[in-house]
């Protein structure tokens, strides 16, 4: 049986929701540019870990996994 949300819970989705919509612009944003030429695909890599790490950072204070 599962727990009803607590406020915790909520901000952690809230949190998360908001930064996979981040990580998605930005590689729309990415897309609609074009990058290319030396070093484009290092940059876009770095940009989506540490997206991914930021998330799991706010996660991990928010929700304490």
């Amino acid at each position: 049986m599962r727990h009803p949300p607590d406020e915790a819970d909520r901000t952690a989705a809230l949190l998360s929701a908001c930064l996979m919509e981040a990580a998605r612009g930005r590689a729309r944003t990415a897309a609609h540019l074009r990058v290319r030429g030396p070093g484009a695909l290092p940059t876009m890599l770095a940009q989506g870990l540490f997206t991914a790490v930021a998330a799991l950072v706010v996660l991990r204070l928010v929700h304490g996994l």
